[in-house]
């Protein structure tokens, strides 16, 4: 599972990023224009997590996220110009339609999100993935946790559901409720 990080205070980011490491949720990212708070996580996580920047629209942005070394950028489109900017680091295009996935695929990214995967109701997972069996896909959306399962049991290589965590989440001083609800999510 890739965890959006919620907006919050860095203190509290890395109490609730202890949880989040200690129930194997270790792949996290930010959008970019909360691309400064990586460095500021992986002073103090270290190589215990991967850390993405999501989000990224252009190859510019790409670019410019570089900066702050992430193990992973994310973008919802997919260009040859956006692969070009990686310069190596992983990167996951987007992709919906069967069509836009595989243009995404010949790109040659590390990944493809089906990005909104929760547009097109339940039974996309089973088709989509069908037809691209065996090759790197990530769903990604607004996925409830049956969601997630279901992507996951149709074959794809993660799932990124936004929204999952929140700032009270993470802000909760006894953070038992992300602990309960990150078991939830422990595929």
């Amino acid at each position: 599972m890739i965890v959006e990080l919620p907006a919050a205070d860095q203190d509290d980011l890395i109490a609730a990023g202890e949880v989040l490491i200690q129930e194997r949720l270790d792949c996290w990212t930010v959008p970019v224009a909360r691309s400064a708070e990586l460095a500021g996580l992986r002073q103090v996580f270290g190589r215990r997590v991967r850390l993405g920047i999501a989000d990224l629209r252009s190859p510019a942005q790409v670019s410019d996220a570089l900066a702050v070394e992430p193990d992973l950028v994310l973008s919802p489109f997919a260009s040859a110009e956006l692969v070009a900017a990686a310069s190596g680091t992983p990167i996951v295009l987007g992709g919906l339609t069967p069509t836009e996935v595989d243009a995404a695929l010949r790109l040659g990214p590390a990944a493809v999100q089906v990005i909104p995967c929760d547009a097109l109701g339940s039974l996309y997972a089973r088709t989509l993935t069908g037809m691209f069996e065996g090759e790197p896909l990530i769903a990604a959306g607004k996925l409830e946790r049956f969601q997630c399962e279901m992507w996951l049991e149709a074959g794809v290589l993660a799932v990124a559901p936004s929204g999952t965590f929140t700032r009270a989440d993470v802000e909760d001083p006894d953070l038992a409720d992300l602990r309960r609800r990150a078991q939830g999510y422990n595929f």
